[in-house]
C-alpha cells in the first residue's frame, strides 16, 4: 500500500484570476508604432472572459472614446465582493480629453460599471437608446444618490461627432430592446463594434435588426469589425423571438393550473410575449422581484410595453382569482439566493407559496457558473410539487448572442478588412477567429488581444501590439470601490477555510517577563479537550517569548512575526489546518 505523503505547509492562495501565468506573445505581436494618426484599441475588459466587464477604449491622438463600462459578477474565491468593474485608471487626468461613453445596450455587464467610472472620469456625457440611459438613470439613483449622468438617447441611423470621433448608431436584435451596433469614424478608418447581437428580422419592431444599415456598410471600406464571441461555438443561427411566443402560447392552451414564469428582468421582449398571451387567455399577472417590477415601469413609459392598466395587479387583487386566472412573473431563474423565485422555493415569500400543479416556466439561458445554483432550486420546487420546463424540454428561450452562422452573415455584409474578437473566453474568440477564416478573412488580418493588449491601425494597416495597461479587477464591496484587492480576499478566504487564532499577550516592560497570555479561536476547531489544546498554544507561545532576545522591544513586527511562526507550525501538526494568526502584545 502506497505511503501518504506528509502534508506541507503552504501559503494560502489567492483568487484563481492571481495564478494565471504571464500570457505568450502572439503571432504577428509586435511593439507600437507611436506613428502621428495612429488608431489604438484598448480592450480593458470582456476579451477573456463571457458575459462581464465589457469595456474598450478607441484612442485617436490625445482624445479618447469609451464604449461600455459593464460590472462582471464575483466567483467563487472572491467572498465578499458585490460585484467587478472596469479598470479605466489609466485615464485619470485626462477627462477633458474623453470625448463620450457609448453603451450598446442595457445589460449589467455593458451598464454596470457606468455609475461608478463616469462621474470619477468629469462625467463625459452618454449616448445609448431611450430604454438603455432609462435604466442607467434608475441605476444612479441608487448606486449615487443627488448625482446625475448626462444622456442623450439615440435612435437607429443617428450619427454625432465627439471630438475626432464621429459615431453611427444601427440597431440589433438582442434580447433586451434599444440594443445598438456603433460605426466609429476615425481619420484612420472605419471601425464597426456590434455589442451583443443576433440576427432576427422576424423579431418585434423595437428589437429588430436594420439589415438595410448593415448591408450599407459593405461599400464603405470598413477597416476592422469587432464582433460578439459569446456564442461563436455554436453552429447554425440563432432561434428567432416569434418560435418562442408559439411555444409559449401552446403552454398556455395546455395549463390548467397556475404559471410561474422566471426570466431576467432585462427580457423586456419576453416579458411582453408573456402579458400580451395572458391578455388573449384571460390571466391577470402578479410580478415579483424590485428589478423586474422597475424594468417593467421604464417599459411602459417608453412604450416597449404595453398592456392594459387591468393586466397587472397587486397580490392582494391576484390571491382572490382560481389559480387558472393569474400568473406570476418573476426573476431568479439563475438561482440567486434572495431573488424572488428562491425565496418561493424555500417557502420565504409572505404570500407566494407552491402549489400542487403548478408550472414553472425558465424562460432563460442558464449563465456559466450558475449551474449548481438552479439544478438546487430545480430540486426544491420540485419537492414542493411543481411541474417544470425549461429550454431543454421545450424551446422557451432564444438566444441573444449570434451563431456562427449569422456571425457569417455579418462578416460578408460589412466586408471589413481585419476581425477581431470581442466578448467572450479566449476559447470563444478562437472560434470566432475560425469563423472569419471560413469567410475569407486570412489569419494575419484576425487580430487577438487580451485584455489591456492595445490594437493598433495606421495607413490601413493593423496589428496587435506588446503594449499591455496594468489592467486590474476592481472590486465593489459595499460603499467600497476599489478598496479590496487580491491580498484582502487572500485573507478572507483563509478565514473561512481555516478559521482565526487571536494571540494576546502580557510582557512587563521594566522586567521583560512574560505575563498574562490569553488565546481565542473562532473557525478553527471544535473538540471535547479544546482547553488543553489551548493550554498547549499558551505554552508555545509562552516558549517563544521566553528565548525571545533581551534587547527587543515588545512592539517589535520580529516578536510577533516569532509567535505566529512558531504557533502556525504547532497548529499545522495537531490539526492540518492554517489559521489566520493575529499576536498582540500588550506592555504592562
Amino acid at each position: 500500500m502506497a505511503k501518504r505523503p506528509k502534508a506541507r505547509m503552504r501559503r494560502p492562495d489567492g483568487p484563481r484570476y492571481t495564478r494565471r501565468p504571464k500570457p505568450k506573445p502572439k503571432q504577428g505581436e509586435r511593439a507600437p508604432s507611436r506613428k502621428p494618426n495612429t488608431l489604438r484599441i484598448i480592450p480593458v475588459g470582456g476579451y477573456e472572459e463571457t458575459g462581464s466587464r465589457n469595456c474598450t477604449v478607441f484612442q485617436f491622438g490625445e482624445e479618447y472614446l469609451i464604449v461600455d463600462i459593464g460590472l462582471q459578477w464575483p466567483e467563487d474565491d472572491m467572498p465578499g465582493v458585490d460585484y467587478i468593474i472596469p479598470d479605466l485608471n489609466f485615464l485619470r487626468g485626462k477627462e477633458k480629453q474623453i470625448k463620450g461613453v457609448i453603451v450598446t445596450h442595457g445589460h449589467y455587464d455593458h451598464t454596470g460599471g457606468v455609475p461608478h467610472w463616469v462621474p470619477r472620469l468629469g462625467n463625459p456625457p452618454v449616448y445609448s437608446s431611450d430604454l438603455t440611459c432609462a435604466m442607467l438613470a434608475k441605476k444612479m439613483e441608487d448606486v449615487t444618490p443627488g448625482q446625475t449622468l448626462r444622456l442623450h438617447p439615440m435612435r437607429s441611423r443617428d450619427r454625432i461627432k465627439l471630438g475626432v470621433f464621429r459615431v453611427e448608431f444601427f440597431s440589433l436584435s438582442h434580447n433586451i430592446p434599444g440594443s445598438f451596433g456603433i460605426v466609429v469614424e476615425t481619420p484612420a478608418g472605419k471601425v464597426v463594434h456590434t455589442g451583443d447581437f443576433k440576427l432576427d428580422e422576424r423579431a418585434h419592431i423595437s428589437n429588430r435588426t436594420d439589415l438595410e444599415a448593415i448591408k450599407r456598410l459593405g461599400g464603405q471600406n470598413v477597416l476592422a469589425l469587432m464582433c460578439d464571441s459569446t456564442n461563436s461555438s455554436a453552429p447554425g443561427t440563432q432561434l428567432s423571438e416569434s418560435e418562442i411566443e408559439k411555444n409559449i402560447d401552446l403552454m398556455f392552451t395546455q395549463t390548467k393550473g397556475r404559471i410561474i414564469f422566471a426570466t431576467f428582468a432585462s427580457l423586456l421582449s419576453r416579458v411582453q410575449q408573456i402579458l400580451t398571451l395572458a391578455e388573449k387567455y384571460n390571466r391577470k399577472v402578479f410580478l415579483m422581484g424590485y428589478s423586474m417590477r422597475t424594468n417593467v415601469e421604464i417599459g411602459k413609459s417608453l412604450g416597449y410595453i404595453r398592456c392594459k392598466e387591468s393586466t397587472i395587479l397587486p397580490w392582494e387583487e391576484v390571491s382572490k382569482l382560481p389559480s387558472d386566472r393569474y400568473l406570476i412573473l418573476c426573476t431568479g431563474a439563475q438561482g440567486e439566493d434572495n431573488a424572488a423565485l428562491m425565496r418561493i422555493a424555500n417557502r420565504e415569500d409572505k404570500n407566494v407559496h407552491i402549489e400542487r400543479g403548478d408550472l414553472v416556466v425558465f424562460s432563460s439561458s442558464v449563465v456559466p457558473g450558475n449551474e449548481r445554483a438552479v439544478s438546487r432550486l430545480k430540486d426544491g420546487l420540485l419537492r414542493e410539487g411543481a411541474s417544470i420546463i425549461d429550454s431543454k424540454m421545450l424551446d422557451v428561450h432564444a438566444g441573444g448572442h449570434a451563431k456562427q452562422d449569422d456571425i457569417a452573415a455579418m462578416i460578408n455584409m460589412v466586408r471589413p478588412r481585419y476581425f477581431i474578437p470581442i466578448e467572450g473566453n479566449y476559447s470563444n474568440l478562437i472560434e470566432n477567429k475560425k469563423v472569419a477564416m471560413k469567410t475569407g478573412i486570412p489569419e494575419q488580418r484576425n487580430l487577438l488581444a487580451d485584455n489591456g493588449q492595445v490594437i493598433e491601425f495606421h495607413g490601413g494597416q493593423g496589428f496587435v501590439t506588446n503594449e499591455r495597461f496594468p489592467i486590474e479587477y476592481i472590486f465593489v464591496d459595499g460603499l467600497g470601490i476599489g478598496d479590496v484587492n487580491h491580498i484582502v480576499l487572500r485573507d478572507r478566504k483563509q478565514l473561512a477555510g481555516d478559521g482565526m487564532v487571536i494571540v494576546v499577550a502580557q510582557i512587563h516592560t521594566r522586567t521583560g517577563k512574560v505575563g498574562k497570555i490569553d488565546i481565542i479561536s473562532r473557525g478553527l476547531t471544535y473538540m471535547e479537550n479544546q482547553g488543553r489544546f489551548i493550554g498547549e498554544m499558551v505554552g508555545v507561545v509562552k516558549k517563544a517569548l521566553k528565548d525571545n532576545e533581551p534587547k527587543m522591544k515588545p512592539q517589535d513586527r520580529d516578536l510577533r512575526d516569532k509567535i505566529r511562526r512558531e504557533l502556525e507550525k504547532f497548529i499545522f501538526k495537531k490539526t492540518q489546518r492554517q489559521p489566520m494568526i493575529v499576536p498582540v502584545i500588550v506592555e504592562s
